[in-house]
This record gives structure tokens, sequence and C-alpha cells, in this order.
């Protein structure tokens, strides 16, 4: 691509480089959280998606035979990252409970059919560990899938294309599944606890999801079109992968910037209600101590 490429690149860096520092920024914000090590752990895997998936777009910007690899990288990765949301959505969630919550099942995208006889359920270990197993089959399934087709495409690039329309109705059911399980999740918690933001925390990690995959399958299936001019040796094809890369760059780093918002605390603020959450016990023993005191002194004689 010339002075153009190079021009791409350099924008390209800049955005990783600013992405990369919303990312630590915000993770250095949640080490000095008042939180347990579970929650800054899987915070900090869930955050660090943006930055991973903003540097594997780069380098099959600058590298177009690392496309693959590049995708199957940022799949791996945001995948156990979903997975790691969910468990961070069950902790937030059932700190903040007081009893079991009711399981809402009628979610997309299983909302769309009405006749579907959804049983009532609570929010019991048992059920839990069944909507774990919906979540944590996404790494599993997808790594599978995309191990796979780096395989073929290792063996020769047009079996990846030639075969993996046969993974499609795997990579597809093993998604909708894992989305479902979310989904569940966050709507059955936020109905009882709205001030924990689990929608937000969970919108800007599906947003994700979203871009990596379905915007991939549009902006990949546009050669067909003829949109993209063909000039040797630069394919159409290649023209589509700068695309979207260049797309998921801007868009990793929106995406962090609205992750950081989430994530991120007030750390003075917190520190001031954790003060007055300690003073208000000593208030209130001081105030029952005084009136004991009082009625002493009204007993002595005078």
């Amino acid at each position: 691509l010339g002075a153009f490429g190079i021009s791409f690149l350099s924008i390209g860096t800049v955005l990783s480089t600013l992405t990369l520092y919303f990312a630590v920024d915000a993770c250095h914000n949640i080490l000095y959280q008042k939180e347990s090590r579970f929650y800054e752990i899987n915070s900090i895997m869930i955050l660090m998606v943006y930055p991973v998936a903003s540097v594997c777009s780069l380098t099959a910007m600058g590298i177009p035979r690392s496309q693959l690899l590049s995708e199957t990288v940022t799949q791996i990765f945001l995948m156990t990252a979903l997975y790691r949301l969910y468990l961070l959505l069950v902790y937030i969630g059932r700190k903040r409970v007081t009893k079991s919550p009711a399981l809402l099942l009628r979610v997309g995208p299983c909302c769309c059919w009405p006749c579907l006889p959804f049983p009532e359920l609570e929010m019991t270990e048992a059920n839990l560990s069944w909507l774990r197993l919906l979540v944590l089959q996404l790494p599993i399934i997808q790594t599978l899938t995309c191990c796979t087709l780096l395989f073929l495409s290792i063996q020769e690039p047009s079996f990846a294309t030639q075969y993996g329309v046969w993974l499609q109705p795997f990579t597809v059911t093993s998604i909708l599944l894992g989305i479902y399980g979310l989904t569940i999740t966050v709507k059955s918690l936020q109905e009882v606890a709205p001030e924990a933001k689990l929608h937000h925390r969970a919108t800007v990690s599906q947003m994700v999801l979203l871009f990596s995959k379905l915007q991939a399958f549009i902006v990949k299936s546009l050669p067909q079109t003829g949109l993209f001019p063909c000039n040797p040796p630069i394919t159409p094809q290649i023209y589509a992968n700068v695309t979207y890369n260049a797309l998921m760059l801007i868009e990793m780093l929106l995406l962090c910037y609205a992750a950081r918002h989430v994530y991120y605390v007030e750390l003075e603020k917190e520190e001031n209600t954790t003060v007055e959450a300690t003073d208000r016990p000593k208030d209130k023993a001081v105030a029952q101590v005084n009136p004991t005191n009082n009625n002493e002194a009204d007993k002595q004689p005078h």
C-alpha cells in the first residue's frame, strides 16, 4: 500500500497505544479499590481483551498473512473474558442480594419464542452450575473451532474457507448458548441489584463479540460484491481485511474507554464511604452509652 499503508499503520499504532493506556489505567484503579482478589483478577482479564484485540488487528494490518492467527488469538482471549465476566457478574450480584432471585429465562434469543414452556426457577447453586456450563462451553468450543481452522490454513490456505463452512453451525450455536447464559445472569441479578451496573459491564464486553464476529462476516463478504478493487498482488480480500482491522482499532479504543468508565471508581469517595460506614457503629455505641450514664447520674442522691 506504500505511503498510504505506512500512514495507516502509524495511526493504528497510536490507536492501539491509547487503548492500552486506558486499559492499564483502569486496571491500576481496580488494584487500589477495596475489593477482593477474585474481583481484581476477573476485572483485569476482562479489561485486557481490548488492547489484545487492538494489537492483534494492528499486527494483521501490518502482516496480512497473520490475519487468521490474529483472529484466533482475539477469539480465544475474548471467550475466556466472557467466562470471566460471568463469574464477576455472579460474584457482584450475589454480594448485593439478600435472597435468591428468580431466574428470568425468557430473554434473548429465546424471548422470540413465546410458545416455549419456561419453568420458574430460582438462582440456586444447582441452577447456577447449569448457567456456568452454558458460558464455560464458549471458550472450549470456540478454541477448538479456531484452532481447527488455523490448522487447516497451515496445511492449505484455501482449506480454511472450504471446510470452515461446516464448522459455522457449531460456532453459531455455541455463541448463542453462551450469550443466553450471560443474558439470564444479567437480567436476573439486575432486577434485584440495579445499582451494580451489571448491564453496562456485560454490554461493553458483548460488543467486542459483535464487532469481531458479525462485523467480520459482513466486511469479508464485501469482496464478492466487487466493492474492493483488484490490484495484484493486493487482492480484494486483503482490502477487506485492512478495512475490518481498521474498524476494530477504532472500536476497541471506544469500547475500552467506555469500559474504563464502567469499572473506574473514585478512590477518595470510596474511602469516605468506608470511613462513614465504620463510624456509624461507633456513633451508635456512644449514643447507647450516654443514656446509660445519664440514668446512673439521675439515680445518685443529691
